[in-house]
């Protein structure tokens, strides 16, 4: 048993709170000694259990029946196999990072009193359902100190309740990191979020705010919808997901955004219908898609003071009907446009666009490239020098930021067939491909063509027409039927056997699952398909709830509906952007006078490429919109790439290039990372 300093260690850790950390930590600690102390020590397996020093408990919920308010659980550092209910006021204290291990029930803590603390825990594998977390906080002022929140459907979830803390925590592998539901007065301070789909999410939230936070790796970074009274100060919101990735507000209004990083998003910042939203000394710079959009509905959008630089494709985008004032930024050196407008109500003074003689109104000109439909009049006056008081005044050198996570779990697939040297592969599948079934080898780690797909996995999708000598890649898609009755959702044979037809000219076996590899199916219809549909439909229909399911990290997702919350893009629905969405009716509005299978094949191919990491930030003709006006600079410059990754090509062919057609073009089978939707990064290039 680990009890024979427990005095000294409580008392010693006190101490060290109290000379060491922050003042709110202190207000917790200072009065730690004195206070009635249960003690829980997992290896105490044969007894007696009273909760005191010598005897432990030897589970938690054992010492948090016992407690009264005030009381402190103070947990040795072991792995707990349980999910606990709390009802008294007292604080879960973890002597180093004791594990709690849900093993995928359905909530691993629940708060139903208030003043309750959790400190120093790690919270792990809790279940795939919709309302399934880690901690649920059914009462208010909670706080949750260092704690690691690691593979849940929800690290944190919050539902009419309100005054909580979270500081120094860790959200890593969740599909949502923290959810605040009709919840207001929270703080999160001093927290990393990494590999979830969406960081913080906020639904009719208010009077949040969000301090000295890192957000990287996500699917979206921030999501707020219907709230108010939200802040962000000084975080770093950097290397989310290049399409997506950043912040996005819905229907939001009373929200500030004050001296933050914003680095290297598919979009930092998007507003749509929301009002009253302050933008003030914030880096947002390569971005690889905008920097900042405001959509149609949107006003009293102010952004001040601000570096909005070096973006991959363009930096602000204001869409009609919106009420925007820009001024006193930098705005310069993006790739396409420093603003792109169309007829909205704006005020655009003041700001520095990369010359002294002002924007240009076209590709040639010498200043940052605008486009605004009553000229350069809009822009004046202007500043003649760069602004040197604007942007965020720190760098990247704060003590949170650091990409400490926690060790990904290792994936293992068992066969209920012979497996006689015990290596993980059966009997009969080292047969068939050559392998001695009596020596045992790495099969977990051998991977002989080099398409991310170990012979274990091989082994899986062998009854598929897997080859672990020649690069497989699987892709399931499950549709809607359309609203349209004579319209059809589900991809068609032919198109599907052109798609595979391509890509085995380049020694690439494509499996496209519409129902032929055990999954690929019809799923219920939603009208008008929200981003958080999206992401239940992930959970359901692909992962079927189950965080173990071998198919991830096997096959991509594509979803296929009318319409949804954008016309195609990929989306990351857990830890990794291994999934896609196509709104096949928008589609065909926009294109109407291509075929709609063509429409939605070709789109999933494109996708299908981000997937293996054919992204923006890549290749200039990667996802560049102005490749679609003929004849314009970018038109030129990447005419000869003949991808399906360059929007002029996209519903032409179902092939990446090969570098061959001349100037501009890109080899993208070159490039093609197979490990990048079970592995995915995004560093700046």
């Amino acid at each position: 048993m680990k009890n024979k300093y427990a005095i000294f260690t409580v008392t010693f850790t006190a101490l060290f709170l109290i000379a060491s950390t922050p003042s709110s930590y202190c207000q917790h600690f200072s009065n730690i000694i004195g206070k009635n102390i249960i003690y829980v020590d997992d290896s105490n397996i044969l007894g007696p259990w009273d909760g005191t020093n010598e005897h432990p408990f030897r589970y938690i919920q054992d010492g948090i029946d016992v407690s009264s308010d005030d009381d402190i659980i103070y947990i040795y550092n072991g792995t707990y196999n349980e999910s606990l209910h709390i009802k008294t006021a007292i604080t879960l204290y973890g002597e180093k990072t004791p594990l709690i291990n849900g093993s995928y029930r359905p909530v691993l803590i629940m708060l139903t009193s208030e003043n309750v603390t959790l400190q120093n825990l790690l919270i792990q594998n809790a279940g795939g359902y919709p309302n399934d977390a880690g901690v649920v906080l059914n009462s208010s002022h909670a706080i949750i100190v260092n704690c690691i929140f690691y593979r849940t459907k929800t690290g944190i979830s919050a539902r009419n309740t309100s005054f909580h803390t979270i500081k120094n925590c860790t959200f890593f592998n969740n599909g949502i990191g923290v959810s605040l539901l009709s919840t207001k007065h929270v703080t999160i301070k001093d927290c990393t979020f990494g590999k979830n789909s969406i960081g913080v999410h906020c639904e009719n939230a208010s009077h949040v705010t969000l301090a000295s936070s890192y957000f990287h790796t996500n699917g979206r970074a921030c999501f707020f919808h219907h709230s108010h009274s939200i802040s962000l100060i000084e975080c770093d919101i950097s290397d989310n997901s290049v399409n997506h990735g950043g912040v996005f507000l819905d229907s939001c209004f009373t929200m500030t955004f004050t001296n933050n990083i914003l680095r290297h998003n598919g979009i930092a910042l998007r507003i749509t219908q929301s009002e009253n939203i302050k933008i003030h000394c914030c880096t947002l710079s390569f971005n690889t898609h905008f920097a900042i959009v405001v959509d149609t509905g949107s006003s009293q959008i102010n952004i001040t003071h601000c570096d909005i630089i070096y973006g991959f494709r363009s930096g602000v985008y204001l869409a009609e009907n919106c009420s925007v004032a820009l001024s006193h930024n930098n705005i310069y050196s993006n790739t396409l446009y420093g603003l792109y407008a169309a007829h909205s109500d704006y005020s655009i003074q003041s700001n520095y666009w990369g010359s002294r003689l002002g924007p240009s109104l076209t590709g040639f000109g010498v200043g940052e490239q605008v486009h605004m439909p009553f000229g350069r009049l809009k822009s004046y006056p202007w500043k003649t020098q760069i602004l040197f008081d604007v942007g965020a005044n720190w760098t990247y050198h704060k003590p949170y930021l650091n990409r400490t996570i926690q060790n990904p779990k290792i994936k293992t697939i068992h066969f209920s067939t012979n497996d006689t040297d015990d290596d993980g592969a059966p009997d009969w599948w080292e047969k068939k491909w050559g392998y001695d079934s009596f020596v045992w080898e790495n099969h977990s780690h051998l991977d002989p063509d080099n398409d991310a797909l170990n012979n274990i996995e091989e082994c899986f999708t062998d009854a598929y027409g897997s080859n672990p000598f020649h690069k497989d890649i699987f892709l399931e898609i499950d549709w809607m039927n359309s609203n349209d009755p004579h319209k059809i959702n589900k991809p068609g044979a032919q198109l599907i056997k052109e798609a595979e037809d391509t890509f085995e000219q380049h020694n690439i076996t494509l499996h496209v699952d519409v129902g032929y590899c055990d999954g690929g199916e019809e799923i219920p219809s939603i009208s008008n398909v929200t981003f958080l549909d999206v992401l239940n439909i992930y959970w359901q229909y692909f992962l079927h709830a189950d965080l173990d399911n071998p198919r991830k990290g096997i096959f991509r997702y594509g979803i296929i509906c009318d319409d949804g919350p954008d016309v195609n893009f990929p989306f990351m629905g857990w830890d990794e952007l291994d999934s896609f969405l196509i709104s096949s009716q928008e589609l065909s509005e926009q294109f109407p006078w291509i075929n709609r299978s063509q429409l939605i094949m070709k789109a999933a191919i494109h996708h299908l490429g981000h997937t293996l990491g054919l992204l923006a930030d890549l290749h200039g003709g990667i996802d560049n919109v102005d490749t679609l006006r003929p004849l314009s600079l970018q038109w030129f410059m990447y005419r000869n790439y003949k991808s399906c990754m360059n929007y002029w090509y996209k519903y032409r062919t179902f092939s990446y290039s090969d570098g061959t057609h001349g100037p501009g073009d890109f080899n993208d089978y070159r490039y093609l990372n197979f490990s990048f939707f079970k592995n995915t990064l995004f560093p700046l290039i």
